[in-house]
């Protein structure tokens, strides 16, 4: 009879067991909706730097005058080559303490004082691209030719001795 008793408690109690529960089949949990975002969240903007040049303007144009002097525009290797020249005599500092004193020297580049040619944008490219390795060479020399003469079939003929 206790078995009988202890059963018909539990069923009477069921119903108010799963209301608790929250899972009464007469009721349905209604869950509140989400919030969505109406509007993106704020970045802060990015700005792009430029990067500033370690050499300066009169440098570049120098180099650029001298390489239309002394190079021919389709030897891009040849005016490299002229470039290193000029920057591995400041480096030496026989020649000059700067690139304008290296090639406004007298008798040392006469295509600084007369171009044989328009100065073309592979010209800067090219001189810009030495300038930078020097720079970031620490200024120091590029190779070891310090000295060039008009060669055979349109090159220039470099050398570390004069």
């Amino acid at each position: 009879m206790m078995k009988i008793a202890k059963t018909v408690i539990i069923l009477a109690m069921a119903p108010l067991l799963l209301t608790a529960c929250g899972t009464d089949a007469g009721s349905q949990t209604v869950l509140p909706k989400p919030e969505m975002a109406t509007s993106q969240p704020e970045y802060p903007e990015v700005k792009e730097t430029p990067v500033q040049n370690v050499w300066t303007d009169e440098e570049l144009e120098a180099m650029a005058l001298t390489l239309a002097g002394e190079c021919y525009d389709d030897k891009e290797h040849d005016k490299r080559l002229v470039c290193e020249v000029i920057l591995n005599r400041v480096s030496d500092g026989r020649f000059g303490d700067s690139v304008l004193e290296v090639v406004s020297a007298p008798n040392q580049f006469s295509g600084y004082w007369e171009q044989s040619r328009e100065i073309t944008e592979n010209d800067y490219d090219v001189a810009t691209e030495a300038l930078e390795d020097w720079y970031e060479s620490g200024c120091e020399a590029l190779s070891d030719y310090l000295f060039f003469v008009a060669g055979d079939n349109r090159e220039n003929v470099f050398r570390c001795e004069y």
